[in-house]
Protein backbone atom coordinates (compact mmCIF):
# COMPACT_ATOMS: atom_id res chain seq x y z
CA UNK A 1 0.00 0.00 0.00
CA UNK A 2 1.41 3.31 -1.42
CA UNK A 3 0.19 6.20 -0.37
CA UNK A 4 1.17 9.93 -1.87
CA UNK A 5 0.61 12.97 -0.16
CA UNK A 6 1.26 16.21 -2.01
CA UNK A 7 0.70 19.58 -2.64
CA UNK A 8 -0.61 21.09 -5.78
CA UNK A 9 0.14 25.29 -6.45
CA UNK A 10 -1.91 27.64 -8.25
CA UNK A 11 0.30 26.80 -11.55
CA UNK A 12 -0.64 23.12 -11.66
CA UNK A 13 2.79 21.84 -9.98
CA UNK A 14 2.90 18.95 -8.15
CA UNK A 15 5.18 18.63 -5.11
CA UNK A 16 5.06 15.27 -3.44
CA UNK A 17 5.62 15.56 0.58
CA UNK A 18 5.94 12.10 1.30
CA UNK A 19 5.85 8.68 0.35
CA UNK A 20 4.03 6.75 2.72
CA UNK A 21 4.29 2.62 3.25
CA UNK A 22 0.94 2.26 5.53
CA UNK A 23 1.80 -1.53 5.92
CA UNK A 24 5.06 -0.36 7.19
CA UNK A 25 4.17 2.00 9.11
CA UNK A 26 2.74 -0.82 12.33
CA UNK A 27 2.48 -3.66 10.19
CA UNK A 28 -1.35 -4.02 10.92
CA UNK A 29 -2.96 -1.49 8.25
CA UNK A 30 -2.50 -3.28 4.89
CA UNK A 31 -4.57 -1.28 3.03
CA UNK A 32 -4.16 1.96 4.88
CA UNK A 33 -7.63 2.77 5.61
CA UNK A 34 -6.24 3.21 9.12
CA UNK A 35 -3.36 5.80 8.17
CA UNK A 36 -6.14 7.55 5.56
CA UNK A 37 -8.54 7.90 8.34
CA UNK A 38 -5.72 9.56 10.82
CA UNK A 39 -4.99 11.85 8.23
CA UNK A 40 -8.31 12.48 7.20
CA UNK A 41 -8.51 14.29 10.56
CA UNK A 42 -6.36 16.80 9.47
CA UNK A 43 -7.66 20.52 8.58
CA UNK A 44 -7.54 19.68 4.68
CA UNK A 45 -9.32 16.38 5.51
CA UNK A 46 -6.47 14.38 3.67
CA UNK A 47 -7.01 16.18 0.53
CA UNK A 48 -3.68 15.92 -0.38
CA UNK A 49 -3.34 12.40 -0.08
CA UNK A 50 -3.85 9.61 -2.70
CA UNK A 51 -3.64 5.90 -2.52
CA UNK A 52 -1.34 4.31 -5.57
CA UNK A 53 -3.52 2.33 -7.44
CA UNK A 54 -1.71 -1.40 -7.85
CA UNK A 55 -1.12 -1.10 -12.11
CA UNK A 56 0.65 2.26 -10.92
CA UNK A 57 2.62 0.51 -8.47
CA UNK A 58 3.61 -1.82 -11.01
CA UNK A 59 4.88 1.15 -13.59
CA UNK A 60 6.71 2.71 -10.85
CA UNK A 61 8.51 -0.73 -10.20
CA UNK A 62 9.65 -1.29 -13.29
CA UNK A 63 10.45 1.84 -15.13
CA UNK A 64 14.41 2.75 -14.42
CA UNK A 65 13.86 6.00 -16.28
CA UNK A 66 13.38 9.35 -14.15
CA UNK A 67 10.97 11.02 -16.44
CA UNK A 68 8.59 8.18 -16.76
CA UNK A 69 8.80 7.73 -12.87
CA UNK A 70 7.79 11.04 -12.48
CA UNK A 71 5.12 11.31 -15.08
CA UNK A 72 3.34 8.86 -13.34
CA UNK A 73 3.42 10.19 -10.33
CA UNK A 74 2.10 13.26 -11.43
CA UNK A 75 -0.92 11.84 -13.28
CA UNK A 76 -2.01 9.54 -9.78
CA UNK A 77 -1.61 13.00 -8.09
CA UNK A 78 -3.77 15.07 -10.65
CA UNK A 79 -6.61 12.62 -11.60
CA UNK A 80 -7.05 12.18 -7.77
CA UNK A 81 -6.93 16.19 -7.56
CA UNK A 82 -9.39 16.63 -10.05
CA UNK A 83 -11.92 13.59 -9.34
CA UNK A 84 -12.03 15.19 -5.19
CA UNK A 85 -12.18 19.04 -6.64
CA UNK A 86 -15.13 17.63 -8.69
CA UNK A 87 -16.51 16.18 -5.76
CA UNK A 88 -16.27 19.71 -4.09
CA UNK A 89 -17.84 21.11 -6.70
CA UNK A 90 -20.81 18.56 -6.38
CA UNK A 91 -21.61 19.56 -2.90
Amino acid sequence: MLIIEYDVDSDGQCEVLALIDAYAEDGHDPDGTLWLEWRRSFEDEGHGCVVVPDEDIRLIERTEDKEELVSIVERVILTDRRSKEAKIVDK
